[in-house]
């Protein structure tokens, strides 16, 4: 499973313990963590060599996963994924309390990206706000567009397949992606066409973090601006919105598509028709079974 690590706050360095499993961000109990742990955070996300476990001053139930409890960091350990713990368990423990929240010695270094680091409206930002879909209704849907080196560009669509929408899609914070668009779907951008030929693994948390060349060689053009169609989730069930959730069962999960949306809506499989499905495969393997057993009674009276 694709994992990574944060302290939940504007600086990054600070902040609650959370680990990214899943598909989802869950926090992390503090039974069993040590001094050599919260140097290890620290160290990995590049807020200095070591740091202090603040208590939480929150009572009450944990409203998200607890992904991880018992992490036991040794002396060798050179990472915090390779600290044992207790088994992936969502319901590590149950109070506020228990929540291990970290202050860091360090604050992130200021390091140019390939994208650069410049913000639109603000001196900081994340990569979440980088990013953002025109043309559509909900924003979850429409071309793709980067904010980098002070001004907003698009993305070709040389490549562009579903890995590359589910990462738009989780970065957007929207849910499953339903359909990759090419040949400007929503329309030409103007501006940078600032990235080509990306190739994600659909595990990524940002499309920043994807392998892609730079867009200036000039083999591209605005008519073949990407863009994305993701659903757009009413979260009623549990984990309808994750990114990993089956495209067919989206609406068994009141998973919606764009209604501004481009074409190709006609592909939508109704609730009867997955009932339909899911009641025939049951029936044929309860049939097996039956078969089985007369067999096995036929046998016993020979």
């Amino acid at each position: 499973e694709f994992t990574a690590l944060r302290l939940e706050n504007s600086d990054g360095c600070s902040g609650r313990l959370q680990v990214f499993y899943n598909g989802t961000w869950g926090t992390v109990c503090s039974n069993s963590i040590t001094s050599k742990t919260v140097s290890l955070v620290c160290k990995e996300l590049g807020c200095g060599d070591r740091g202090d476990q603040e208590t939480p001053t929150l009572y009450g139930k944990v409203a998200d996963p607890v992904w991880l409890d018992r992490v036991e960091c040794e002396e060798r350990s050179s990472s915090f994924w390779e600290c044992p713990s207790s088994p992936w368990d969502p319901d590590s423990c149950d109070d506020l309390r228990d929540e291990t929240h970290i202050t860091c010695n360090g604050r992130r270094p200021e390091v140019p990206s390939a994208l650069g680091r410049e913000c639109p409206n603000a001196t900081s930002c994340t990569d979440r706000e980088k990013l953002r879909v025109v043309g559509g209704e909900s924003g979850c849907s429409g071309r793709v567009e980067l904010w980098s080196r002070g001004s907003w560009g698009t993305v070709c669509d040389d490549s562009w397949d579903m890995q590359d929408a589910q990462v738009v899609c989780r970065q957007l914070g929207c849910g499953p992606a339903v359909s990759a668009l090419a040949e400007a779907a929503f329309g030409e951008g103007t501006g940078p066409i600032w990235l080509e030929q990306v190739e994600c693994r659909g595990t990524e948390l940002s499309l920043q973090d994807c392998w892609a060349r730079p867009g200036d060689s000039g083999v591209c053009r605005h008519k073949e601006d990407a863009a994305v169609n993701c659903s757009v989730c009413q979260r009623r069930l549990p984990g309808c919105c994750s990114p990993y959730l089956i495209p067919a069962l989206l609406p068994l999960c009141s998973c919606t598509q764009d209604s501004g949306t481009s074409p190709s809506n006609s592909g939508k499989v109704s609730v009867p028709v997955i009932i339909c499905i899911i009641l025939g495969t049951l029936l044929c393997l309860l049939l097996a079974l039956l078969a089985r057993q007369v067999r096995s009674t036929g046998a016993g009276h020979r």
